[in-house]
Formats: structure tokens, C-alpha cells, sequence
């Protein structure tokens, strides 16, 4: 008796094909958004740097009367 199992089949190469080029498909829709969103993030945190740098001025210049 071979290994297979009456009843039971396996992939053929071409629904195999298919299903990678379906991923790769997909794949190369998500790269550009993920790249988009690293941006995005990279822009709000260097924007909250410097809302942070502003504010450490300011108290700064309360305690001293001047600037560093």
C-alpha cells in the first residue's frame, strides 16, 4: 500500500504557484504602506523632541532669566 491514503490528495504545483504569487502580490502592496507608517512615526517623534526641547527651555529661562 503507498503512503497515500485512498481519498486523499495532495497540491499540485501549480495551486502552489498560485497561492505564492498571491502572497507575493500581497507583499508588495503592504512594503509601501509599512514604509509610509515608519515615516509617519519617525515625523511624530522628532515632533515631540522638540516640543519637549521647547518646554525644557522655557523652564531654563524661568530659573535663569536667560537663555543657555
Amino acid at each position: 500500500m503507498s503512503s497515500l491514503v485512498l481519498g486523499q490528495k495532495g497540491f499540485t504545483l501549480i495551486e502552489v504557484l498560485i497561492v505564492v504569487a498571491i502572497i507575493a502580490i500581497l507583499v508588495s502592496i503592504a512594503i509601501p504602506k509599512y514604509a509610509s507608517y515608519k515615516k509617519t512615526v519617525y515625523d511624530s517623534a522628532a515632533l515631540a523632541d522638540l516640543t519637549n526641547f521647547k518646554m525644557a527651555l522655557s523652564v531654563y529661562h524661568s530659573d535663569h532669566l536667560q537663555y543657555p
